[in-house]
C-alpha cells in the first residue's frame, strides 16, 4: 500500500522547482541609467551602423535640377543648348578643324587649327611640329583670309623677324598646296586634314 501511495504522489505532485539562474560572481549586469528629460532639448537617436556598401555597384544619382524649375524646364533648356551648338557647327565653313602642313619630302612642319565662320575670315592657332613643346613653338594666327584662288594665312613666330606666310590653293584630291615663306625662304608645302 505504501508503494501505491508513493506512486500516486509522484504522479500528482508538482515538479521540483529549479534553482534560479544567477550570473557568475565576476559578471556584473548593469543597465544604462535613464537620462533625465529637459525641455528644449531633443533626444538624439542612438547611433546606427553604416551599411556595408563595399562590392556594390554605384547607384546613379538623379541629375540635379540646375535651373530649379523642374525636370521639364531642365530638358527644354538642354534641348535649346544642343540646338544652339548644332546651329553654330552648321554655319562653319569647309576649313573648320585641324590641318597638317608638310614639306615636299613629307616632313611635318606645322599644325593649323582653323575656325571658319561662314563668310568671315579664318581665325585659329598654329604649332610648329619641329619644336618640342616650348612656349615659342605655338601661337595664334595674325590673319587668315580667302583670296581669289585660295587662302592666305599669316602668323609671327617669336624668334623670327618677319611673318610666316602660307599661300595655299585647293587641289583635285581634297588637299591644299602652295608655298610657305619663312624668314625670306620659300618652299612648297601641302596642307591635309587630320
Amino acid at each position: 500500500m505504501i508503494a501505491v501511495v508513493a506512486a500516486l504522489w509522484m504522479m500528482f505532485a508538482p515538479p521540483p522547482a529549479t534553482p534560479a539562474s544567477t550570473p557568475p560572481p565576476d559578471v556584473v549586469q548593469t543597465q544604462p541609467a535613464a537620462q533625465p528629460y529637459t525641455t528644449g532639448q531633443a533626444a538624439s537617436p542612438p547611433p546606427t551602423a553604416q551599411p556595408d556598401t563595399q562590392g556594390e555597384e554605384p547607384q546613379t544619382a538623379p541629375q540635379p535640377d540646375i535651373l530649379g524649375q523642374g525636370a521639364y524646364a531642365q530638358q527644354a533648356w538642354e534641348a535649346r543648348l544642343h540646338a544652339a551648338y548644332d546651329n553654330a557647327e552648321a554655319r562653319q565653313g569647309p576649313l573648320d578643324g585641324r590641318w597638317k602642313i608638310t614639306g615636299p619630302d613629307g616632313d611635318e612642319l606645322f599644325v593649323l587649327i582653323f575656325s571658319d565662320p561662314e563668310g568671315g575670315n579664318l581665325v585659329g592657332a598654329w604649332r610648329d611640329l619641329r619644336r618640342s613643346g616650348g612656349a615659342d613653338g605655338s601661337g595664334y594666327l595674325s590673319s587668315g583670309g580667302r583670296t581669289a584662288d585660295g587662302i592666305d594665312v599669316r602668323f609671327v613666330e617669336p624668334d623670327q623677324s618677319s611673318e610666316t606666310v602660307m599661300q595655299l590653293r585647293p587641289t583635285a584630291d581634297g588637299r591644299w598646296g602652295g608655298e610657305l615663306t619663312q624668314s625670306g625662304a620659300v618652299r612648297s608645302v601641302v596642307m591635309t586634314r587630320f
